[in-house]
């Protein structure tokens, strides 16, 4: 590649009439560009956000290790020597934190309510322990302004109360339960008779507190009780479901379960909480995945516009093609000047794709902020001025429906860069066909009647 070939594509980019401004069709497709790259950035932005948020809300909750036997609770076996297992468990270097549970589902009754739930039981001397005490709603929550009564105080070191629960913020407004009311637990263990089959077990629980995760699923259908409670409550004597583990780096989850897995010997298995939840990640990659090769679409039609840009470029430049190659040019040589202007256009709605898509990422809240207000002006401008009553503003992204406190992005550099070649190199490869239409021009022709 040459200076001139390089001069001369870079030339095309402008108007014909003008030398100072960039011509329609080379406008329109460095917009097409442009427009893909940067809804492709904010769009996985976005995605890599929600994905990452669900994720740490996940791990904030939920133990990052579990550990369970082998032959399972569902046998009435689970495990017993759990004591011993934490002791052992708790020695390795990488593990922050190590407490028994009790996880099963049960009916929740409220009044004419009925509704499964999953019941926790946690903490082997009633005591809350740390990683559940924060979720507790304190005082400083806006709980009272729903009509409630006091939330709970309690904090970690505090006891569990006999038959005392917590359970979710979201699950107390949707069945408008207040601290201090008592719930139904209806579980499947009970009194095995010949005329009825198993009856299930009921009891009855007083609601001492509120707590809120920011996962809904928990927030919603789980109840949290005292180890011993729960214990009680399913009848498997001095059993538990498993061994919740918290670890320092979460990013060597699998490395520490297999440590641990073979610390704890063939009776026990150990999972992770991305195993744990695997479909759900997974549904979060493929969706991404998906919402990718969409956009990618919008870049490929990008590509088909700037072919038809430059098939439309070589048209208007037929004499000064004739010219060039009257003058010496080679074929090779006036393919590469057409090759360049679609590379040109490629970097330049590229870049200014990615720069803008970067920064949108990173204030996305400020953005959408921005647009609520100015259309609830406008909107609340025009209820006043035609006298249409009482105006509500507009939330785009309400925190009640999608139950975040504004919209999580994460920017990848490597994602961006992937995009931002990606987009060249289409741009590029659909300027081959005009590149090597105009180098099959032939000089005599091209010239004869202008």
């Amino acid at each position: 590649m040459s200076l001139y070939e390089l001069f001369i594509g870079f030339r095309y980019l402008k108007s014909k009439k003008s030398r100072g401004t960039v011509s329609s069709n080379t406008l329109l497709s460095i917009i097409i560009v442009f427009l893909g790259v940067f809804i492709l950035i904010v769009v996985l932005s976005v995605m890599n956000g929600f994905q990452a948020a669900i994720k740490d809300k996940i791990l904030d909750v939920d133990a990052h290790i579990s550990v369970q036997s082998m032959y399972g609770p569902s046998e009435g076996l689970g495990i017993r020597n759990y004591e011993t297992l934490v002791k052992k468990i708790r020695q390795s270097e990488d593990v922050r934190a190590a407490d028994p549970y009790i996880m099963s589902q049960a009916l929740f009754r409220f009044g004419s309510n009925i509704a499964p739930v999953m019941i926790r039981g946690v903490g082997t001397n009633g005591r809350i322990p740390g990683d559940v005490a924060k979720f507790i709603v304190k005082d400083k929550d806006s709980f009272l302004k729903k009509g409630t009564r006091a939330p709970s105080k309690r904090i970690e070191g505090e006891f569990f109360n006999t038959r005392s629960v917590f359970i979710g913020q979201e699950m107390a407004l949707n069945y408008n339960i207040l601290i201090g009311d008592s719930i139904e637990l209806i579980v499947p263990k009970g009194t095995l008779t010949v005329a009825a089959g198993v009856t299930p077990g009921l009891e009855r629980f007083r609601v001492i507190g509120l707590f809120k995760t920011g996962y809904y699923d928990f927030d919603t259908k789980l109840i949290i009780m005292s180890l011993p409670q729960a214990q009680r409550l399913f009848e498997v004597g001095d059993a538990v479901s498993g061994i919740g583990i918290k670890i320092r780096d979460v990013y060597r989850m699998n490395g520490v379960s297999e440590q641990i897995n073979s610390l704890l010997g063939y009776e026990y298995q150990t999972m992770t909480a991305e195993e744990k939840n695997r479909n759900l990640f997974y549904a979060l990659k493929l969706e991404k995945l998906i919402m990718m090769i969409i956009l990618f679409l919008v870049i490929i039609s990008a590509g088909f516009t700037i072919m038809g840009t430059l098939v439309m470029v070589v048209m208007e430049k037929r004499k000064a093609v004739g010219i060039l190659k009257s003058m010496g040019a080679k074929p090779n040589s006036i393919m590469v000047i057409f090759i360049l202007e679609g590379f040109f256009i490629g970097i330049i709605g590229s870049f200014l794709g990615a720069v803008c898509g970067i920064a949108a990422s990173l204030n996305l809240d400020a953005i959408i902020q921005w647009i609520e207000n100015a259309i609830n002006r406008i909107l609340g401008g025009i209820y006043g001025l035609f006298n249409l009553g009482m105006f509500s503003k507009i939330s785009l992204v309400p925190s009640h429906v999608y139950y975040i406190e504004g919209i999580p992005t994460e920017v990848k550099p490597e994602l961006v860069v992937f995009i931002t070649v990606v987009a060249v190199f289409l741009c590029t490869v659909a300027a081959i066909f005009p590149a090597w239409s105009a180098s099959r021009l032939q000089p005599v022709e091209t010239i004869r009647y202008e």
